[in-house]
């Protein structure tokens, strides 16, 4: 794969931030067509920049002020900058992306163009709450809930764009009634690349719906190459931009009204397409944008952030969100753990353990309402569902106000996994409820069209080499054939 520096000018701290390291070093590579311009004006010492973008081409992190990437690819279309609050990121016409912007960077930028700072609210609403069916600035011409002059549009259009990056593309209802909406990508790394996004609707016990759960993307595939996981297999094709984030719920509110659909959407999970830690300052932007309360209006507690444990990036995350954590645990031995949810090489179950005691620790008496991580544990049958497991999870979150969400494993096609038993599944449940910890069984939704949990994306839409299936445990390979089938029946063979 070529590799192509990023160009720009950055002012970075002297000390690279770690990276998740795996054995499949390819993988934390960016697989792009877009090129990303970087102007950062910050008074910071300029070392170490060219030779750890040309290594890694990922995430670089200063931990109280910034952080920002580098993307590997064909010279392209897009361009970063920064404000005081926000990265300005504009399209490949050179326009600025508006929905990439946290309400205090659009205030700034409304300010640099000689206008007053309440203009930015106007924008704001214009965006998010009043005018939800509008993708451009001449959809405003003659609109009076817009109140946009005739030379406010003149100047803003040749400089910015409400457009987010994302077309709506194809929707996909499962029987249950959870829909998958398909988008085209546009602009940034994953410019040319299909995301995904999924509406699951929580249903009263009368049977009709009550609410509705928006699971978001952030990446185009993902680089920690989770054995369980089809997103995984796809490697990473790219970070989502900010805008192209908050798009997904905007279109998916459009894609609501124009069915006639009138539930809510009242909880955003970023358990979709990708390691939303892996894309931090664009989910924190997107989870800020979120929750204004003079726009898409969400609740910090009703967004949850899900990942696989990469412990500098949660620690950051905890300290400048009020969202939800969780975080995916998957096994209570760092010989399955390596082995399914690879970067746990770089951070093992005891480091991985201890920061979440730091950030969550329990108190007597503390009530449900502080704030606890949510641990989220996939049941693989023959892997990691054993009552010992389930004891082992015990010990493992003392210390740590957590509640645990048992996953139910979806198949597709060439796992090597199966999903545990009805009865297993109640059994791991019951020694955690006896233990004293609150655990719920998340049911699977939207399966039959691969809406579920761990089966969205599609490794062939990226093409080039693939992340390896890595050989399990001595202890398992009999039961996998060598590494090449499942334990327990309806097993299929792995991929070559």
């Amino acid at each position: 794969m070529a590799t192509h520096l990023v160009s720009g000018s950055f002012q970075v701290s002297s000390k690279p931030a770690r990276q998740p390291t795996c054995e499949f070093p390819h993988a934390l590579l960016h697989n792009s067509s877009s090129h990303i311009s970087v102007s950062i004006n910050l008074k910071r010492r300029q070392r170490n920049f060219r030779d750890y973008a040309s290594k890694y081409g990922t995430i670089f992190r200063k931990s109280s002020t910034w952080t920002s990437q580098a993307v590997l690819g064909e010279p392209g279309s897009l361009e970063i900058s920064r404000n005081n609050s926000s990265l300005e990121v504009h399209d490949k016409n050179g326009l600025l992306m508006l929905k990439g912007l946290t309400f205090e960077g659009l205030e700034e930028w409304c300010v640099s163009k000689g206008e007053k700072p309440s203009r930015a609210l106007q924008l704001w609403r214009w965006m998010y709450y009043d005018n939800m069916w509008m993708r451009c600035f001449e959809d405003a011409a003659g609109s009076s809930s817009s109140s946009f002059g005739r030379a406010f549009r003149d100047k803003v259009e040749p400089l910015a764009t409400v457009d987010g990056g994302l077309e709506l593309a194809d929707v996909h209802e499962a029987s249950d009634g959870t829909r998958k909406l398909v988008f085209r990508v546009s602009e940034g790394p994953a410019a040319g690349g299909k995301v995904e996004a999924v509406l699951i609707p929580i249903l009263r016990s009368s049977g009709r719906k009550e609410r509705i759960t928006l699971c978001v993307s952030s990446q185009l595939g993902c680089a920690m190459n989770c054995q369980f996981c089809l997103t995984g297999r796809m490697g990473l094709g790219g970070n989502l931009l900010t805008a192209q984030i908050v798009e997904q719920l905007v279109e998916a509110r459009r894609y609501l009204a124009s069915v006639g659909d009138k539930t809510p959407i009242t909880n955003v999970v970023f358990m979709g397409m990708g390691e939303p830690l892996h894309n931090l300052d664009a989910v924190l932007a997107a989870t800020s944008i979120f929750c204004h309360p003079m726009g898409l209006h969400m609740s910090h507690n009703k967004i949850s952030v899900s990942t696989v444990g990469l412990v500098p990036e949660m620690e950051r995350f905890c300290r400048e969100s009020s969202a939800q954590l969780a975080v995916s645990l998957h096994a209570t031995t760092d010989e399955v753990r390596d082995w399914i949810v690879p970067v746990n090489r770089r951070y093992p179950i005891h480091e991985l353990m201890a920061s979440l005691r730091s950030l969550f620790p329990s108190q007597d008496g503390a009530g449900s309402t502080r704030r606890h991580v949510l641990i989220e544990y996939l049941m693989l049958r023959g892997i990691n569902d054993t009552e010992d497991d389930a004891r082992r999870l015990l010990e493992l979150l003392e210390g740590i106000e957590a509640k645990i969400n048992l996953l139910i494993f979806n198949p597709h096609v060439g796992t090597m996994f199966a999903a545990s038993t009805d009865e297993q599944i109640a059994r791991f449940r019951s020694i955690l409820i006896q233990g004293g910890r609150v655990c719920t069984v998340r049911d699977s939704r939207g399966d039959d069209q691969m809406a579920a949990c761990g089966q969205l994306g599609d490794p062939v839409q990226r093409g080039g080499p693939l992340p390896p299936i890595l050989a399990p445990p001595a202890r398992f390979r009999e039961g996998f054939g060598g590494g090449a089938g499942a334990p327990g029946e309806g097993a299929s063979p792995g991929p070559t």
